[in-house]
């Protein structure tokens, strides 16, 4: 029987845990971005302990606004008709509520419920309600306890269903009558989506709720002099965005949210694909500046003692925010209404919202008392379409993803590769790697060989090691050779699996080995560096650990790819300065062969590449409907830089060996 090149004797032929017991390596990761994290927030508190004046603030909050609307990749330009209808009224003693469907643009219908007070005399205040993530949306009962302890003092109230969840899943199919892709996940799948071509699915959420202040601006009993907005959770978030960019809105309550980025960065939780913004922390955005994008108008921030959205970050949001509205003289505008519970928009939370809005909308006493054993409607009586899904009930109804492949088209880039260094010099801005490029001082802690005379008709040997790539950064190998053959070349080779998956690639190892040297490599957060999980989620599902450090990555303009790129750039100067005179081929299977391919580009390390498996096209994950979610996707912006086919198109005068291999499913190996 034909032995393979390296045969797995138990655990000793691969790495172990912490480098063989040399190093813990399981939370490099997550403390290397804190280190670049902690810079931005020294940074940022920096330029904030300097502002004096309110000239000084209010210059900054341009720059910030400015900074958010790309970001999200801008507003619609244009305001079409509403056409807003009524498809129902419910009756109660002192109010009504009344189901309305408006479309914000052509073709996306926003649902929502209207609460109206009966008694009135002239138009009413209105208090816009942005639900949280529940998949019942408006008619959720805490959030209808809301609506009602508002109407019942007076205010007008609409609710609206956000996208994704209520009437308004993206992805419900009318012929077999349910969702396709689980409602909670919608934002950030259809949000990966956004990424790439360049936006941020916020940018939906907020055109609804602009669009919505335009519908309720229409009403004869509204006071468009008197909008307030609330919700808790993904309805806070909602609430603070809209205080950055509508100047209509003149008090706000954005509940169960606010806290500061650098102590939920250490919390691990992750954040759906609305509140990861491409470069907020470097750019200095935090949760304190959507407050005091408000100033000086009145604005309370609902907050529980046991939230996940820590509370010492949200009194450290709140001092903050009374410095800038202390600029206005008036530090009293801003206030921090603190509750006992847990992450909900509860009962006592409620009567202190109901009864801040009764303050500054109304001018008039704060003495309510809620009712904490009201009844609430059934989710049919709030339902404003019959079918209870706009996707169901509109033959033109059209989807985010529907929006986003238009907005792709329309903002596509010219991204022909033209100048090669011109695009050259494009991938490494999006990339945005490390500067440093110190010496490397690799560490082989295990030379081995194996016999092999069936194979290349002598022995096979490694070398296990590892070095730092940047200071703090340890990345690993194992550089195999074949005893009495000469070679100039060197293969570098990446496994989305990592290192120790080789002993499961015989055969591709051989095929490799055949030209010259392979070094097996894994670099940062792969194979035998992979940190530990920082949450209890699936490391590589949505949501798991890959995700949230992608997604504070991401805020501080970098990605995960960028930083192994940068690492492979790295194998390739250990192999330069080590292995002197030897050619490069840069290898992958999976998604490092997407790392490698731009590595190829960004340095022209390599005479020759070997691909496998390696996506096709971001464009067409964008294209298509349903794709395939993998984590490692979210690449903000990357579409305004280029596609797969413009990085092979660079090096197409290399020799470059594409194949993609069937799916075979996991097989016993020996």
């Amino acid at each position: 029987m034909k032995k393979p090149f390296l045969r797995k004797e138990g655990a000793g032929m691969s790495f172990n845990d912490h480098i063989n017991g040399l190093f813990d390596v399981k939370m490099q990761l997550p403390e290397y971005l804190r280190k670049v994290a902690q810079h931005y927030f020294e940074a940022e508190n920096a330029v904030k302990q300097d502002i004096r004046t309110k000239e000084q603030f209010e210059q900054r909050r341009e720059n910030l606004r400015a900074y958010f609307l790309s970001a999200i990749g801008g507003l619609p330009k244009e305001k079409t008709p509403l056409h807003a209808i009524c498809t129902g009224e419910t009756e109660r003693e002192s109010y009504s509520i009344r189901n309305i469907i408006f479309q914000s643009q052509p073709g996306v219908y926003v649902t929502g419920n209207l609460y109206m007070p009966k008694v009135r005399s002239g138009k009413v205040p209105v208090v816009i309600f942005t639900c949280g993530h529940v998949e019942t949306a408006k008619a959720y009962p805490y959030y209808q306890k809301v609506c009602i302890d508002l109407v019942q003092n007076g205010f007008a109230v609409f609710s609206v269903d956000p996208i994704s969840q209520g009437e308004r899943m993206q992805y419900y199919d009318k012929e077999i009558g349910r969702n396709l892709v689980r409602w909670h996940t919608e934002h950030t799948y259809h949000g990966l989506q956004c990424e790439l071509a360049g936006s941020n699915v916020i940018r939906y959420f907020v055109w609804d709720l602009i669009r919505t202040i335009d519908y309720l601006c229409t009403l004869p009993e509204i006071d468009e002099t008197k909008i307030g907005m609330t919700g808790n959770s993904g309805g806070g978030i909602q609430t603070t965005y809209m205080m950055m960019v509508d100047d209509r809105l003149q008090a706000a309550v954005p509940c169960t949210y606010i806290t500061s980025r650098e102590i939920y960065m250490k919390a691990g939780h992750s954040q759906d694909g609305e509140q990861i913004l491409y470069g907020a922390i470097s750019e200095g955005l935090n949760f304190d500046d959507y407050l005091t994008f408000f100033a000086p108008k009145p604005v309370m921030i609902g907050a529980v003692e046991s939230d996940f959205f820590l509370l010492e970050g949200t009194s450290e949001a709140y001092e903050r925010a009374r410095k800038i509205y202390g600029l206005y003289g008036c530090e009293e505008n801003v206030s921090l209404g603190l509750v006992k519970g847990t992450h909900e928009y509860n009962d006592d939370l409620r009567e202190t919202a109901v009864n801040w809005f009764i303050k500054y909308l109304k001018g008039e006493p704060r003495t309510y008392v809620t009712d904490r054993s009201m009844m609430v409607e059934d989710k049919q009586t709030l339902q404003c379409t019959a079918s209870g899904q706009v996707l169901a009930e509109f033959d033109d109804a059209r989807t985010i993803h529907d929006l986003t492949v238009q907005f792709m088209q329309e903002h596509r880039a010219q991204r022909s590769v033209g100048n090669p260094a011109l695009f050259k010099e494009r991938v490494k801005s999006w990339l945005n790697m490390p500067q440093y490029k110190g010496p490397i001082y690799p560490k082989i802690f295990r030379k081995d060989h194996i016999d092999n005379p069936n194979h290349l008709k002598s022995d096979i040997h490694y070398e296990y090691l590892f070095f730092f790539s940047e200071p703090d950064i340890f990345v690993t190998g194992i550089y195999v050779s074949a005893a009495g053959k000469q070679s100039d070349l060197c293969t570098i080779f990446m496994h989305d699996e990592g290192v120790n998956h080789i002993f499961k690639e015989n055969d591709l190892i051989n095929q490799l080995l055949r030209d010259g040297d392979v070094f097996a490599f894994d670099p940062r957060g792969m194979g035998t560096v992979q940190c530990r999980p920082v949450n209890p989620r699936p490391f590589y599902e949505m949501f798991g650990t890959e995700y949230k450090l992608n997604c504070d990555a991401i805020m501080m303009r970098m990605t995960l790819a960028g930083l192994r790129v940068y690492d492979i750039l790295r194998a390739c100067d250990y192999i330069k300065q080590h292995h002197p005179g030897k050619r490069i081929r840069l290898a992958g299977k999976g998604i490092s062969a997407l790392y490698a391919l731009l590595a190829a580009v960004a340095e022209d390390a390599a005479d020759s590449l070997y691909l496998e498996n390696m996506p096709a096209s971001f464009e067409e994950i964008v294209s298509e409907r349903y794709f395939k979610y993998d984590a490692r996707f979210h690449l903000p912006d990357v579409l305004n830089y280029f596609d797969i086919p413009d990085l092979l198109e660079h090096v197409s005068h290399k020799q470059i060996t594409r194949f993609h291999s069937p799916d075979v499913g996991n097989i016993i190996w020996w």
